[in-house]
């Protein structure tokens, strides 16, 4: 008879109680709404938008010298360019 170390003991714990909730998690997705379909590649508003917010953050950085910081997304208006 093999014995269980606690580690084992741990990670067989952990898989018994994860595996029926992600079973049970997998089925309650919803379908995307009918009529809206994401857009293959960016349109030029959007990459417009993603120079403005690299911009205003080039900005902020270098104004306050510190670092921006991974997953500190700030408020950010979005201001379209008028041709």
């Amino acid at each position: 008879m093999r014995t269980f170390y606690p580690i084992s003991k741990r990670a067989a714990l952990a898989l018994m109680i994860t595996v029926p909730f992600t079973l049970s998690a997998s089925g309650q997705t919803a379908p995307p709404p009918s009529g809206t379909k994401k857009p293959a590649s960016a349109t030029p508003r959007m990459i417009d938008e993603a120079i403005q917010r690299s911009q205003a953050r080039s900005i902020k950085e270098r104004d306050q010298r510190i670092p921006e910081q991974f997953g500190s997304e700030e408020p950010f208006t979005y201001v379209p360019k008028t041709n």
